[in-house]
């Protein structure tokens, strides 16, 4: 009975729920029986919560939404065109529904408890970047490119994407220049995580970051922005001299430039050896979106959940393109439930997102 008692004391502690999803968000780097296990760690402590506590549920409009998508993807079921991966589908987006089940049954966060979950979540990204760069010396010392430390390869011990490990180092700067009162962690976390957004040079990502740098400027007064630019200098400095080093990461902004949109909307077959480039491989996806809604019918209802793969591989057949791509997905989240739930879908993603 002590344990259950110690439990229930800590549950009630202000800041438990705010670790246990500041706990959720941070495992999501590291595969998904992690994130998995601890979000159903946060579901079971949330379901107590509400029973205990007698909490009356009230909907909320915005929670409701993505437990609408998630039912779209249930509906996919009747019209799949592969039962077996929208199954698996089914299971890997549960959170679209669980997620919003929690917070229905949480108490409101107010600010101060939204602040100390990204406060866990972004020293926990220092540790993710500090664990990169640890990993990428180590690969330097072995093969003397500086390659290791830029782009996927800085992300690859974990086999992550560099432009999703971006959106998270992203957010947590945000988090911090948002601060008003930074100690030295702070200060030396808002320059490390700016070094690791370049390296990592998605070049959306840093077009964002340019913004979120302008807005911070000049949401602050003149006198705390000048004292606070001393940061962004040391940071640009220090990055300025490792990019030297190496010019992959200036060659992807350039490499871009090479975009041929004419061609990649019209030319009906390319060899393995075609110069791809961000743009230009997305551009391809969205043309292949185009004529499967012309010639597949589907608009309305979609391919069905996660089954939208063998439709592209066989297109990317079609046009002869490297074999590398056949695996690829639409590389861009509305086309993507365009053509597995249809118009429906795309509606209710953008829906959440205005909302």
């Amino acid at each position: 009975m002590n344990v259950i008692a110690n439990i229930t004391k800590e549950r009630n502690k202000p800041e438990f729920f705010p670790r246990l999803i500041a706990l959720v968000l941070s495992t999501l780097l590291i595969g998904y029986a992690p994130s998995s296990i601890a979000l159903g760690v946060l579901s079971f402590f949330s379901l107590w919560y509400a029973i205990a506590s007698k909490r009356k549920i009230k909907l909320q409009f915005e929670l409701l939404i993505p437990i609408s998508i998630y039912v779209l993807f249930v509906l996919t079921l009747f019209w799949t065109i592969n039962i077996g991966l929208t199954i698996k589908g089914l299971e890997r987006t549960v959170s679209l529904c669980v997620v919003p089940i929690i917070f229905l049954m949480l108490p409101k966060f107010n600010l101060d408890r939204t602040k100390l979950v990204l406060e866990y979540f972004t020293k926990a990204n220092l540790a993710y970047g500090l664990f990169f760069l640890s990993v990428a010396l180590v690969n330097f010392i072995k093969t003397k490119s500086f390659v290791v430390f830029t782009y996927h390869d800085l992300v690859s011990i974990l086999d992550l994407n560099a432009i999703y490990v971006s959106i998270y180092f992203l957010i947590c700067l945000t988090y911090l220049l948002s601060k008003t009162n930074k100690n030295k962690l702070d200060i030396f976390s808002i320059v490390f995580f700016i070094i690791l957004l370049i390296l990592l040079s998605s070049k959306m990502i840093l077009f964002i970051l340019m913004i979120v740098l302008v807005v911070y400027g000049l949401y602050f007064k003149p006198f705390s922005y000048f004292k606070n630019i001393k940061l962004l200098f040391i940071a640009i400095s220090v990055t300025l001299v490792v990019i030297s080093v190496s010019s992959r990461v200036i060659n992807r902004f350039f490499e871009e430039k090479t975009t041929n949109i004419q061609e990649i909307l019209y030319k009906e077959k390319f060899d393995k050896i075609y110069p791809w480039t961000g743009t230009s491989i997305r551009l391809l996806q969205l043309r292949i979106l185009r004529e499967q809604i012309e010639e597949e019918s589907i608009f309305w209802q979609g391919f069905g959940l996660f089954t939208s793969r063998d439709n592209l591989k066989k297109r990317h057949l079609k046009f002869n393109t490297y074999f590398g791509y056949h695996t690829y997905n639409y590389h861009n989240q509305y086309a993507q439930i365009f053509s597995e739930a249809g118009i429906f879908g795309l509606l209710l993603l953008v829906l959440m997102l205005f909302y």
